[in-house]
């Protein structure tokens, strides 16, 4: 699942879990730079409780 953010806007998005029990968290600025980090399952609580809430990625202004 992807969803294309509006131009100039960073995001953060938590991927659903894959087979393999892990979930993925892509950080990405509006200038195209990634980060992305695989979490094992039994490590992802946290990322599950904010996964449930922002199904569709948080974007996050460019605030100078």
């Amino acid at each position: 699942m992807s969803v294309a953010p509006p131009s100039g806007q960073n995001r953060i998005m938590i991927y659903r879990l894959k087979d393999d029990g892990t979930y993925i968290v892509e950080f990405r600025t509006a200038a195209g730079e990634a980060l992305a980090i695989s979490i094992p399952r039994g490590e992802a609580s946290v990322v599950r409780y904010f996964q449930e809430r922002m199904p569709y990625g948080l974007f996050v202004p460019d605030i100078p």
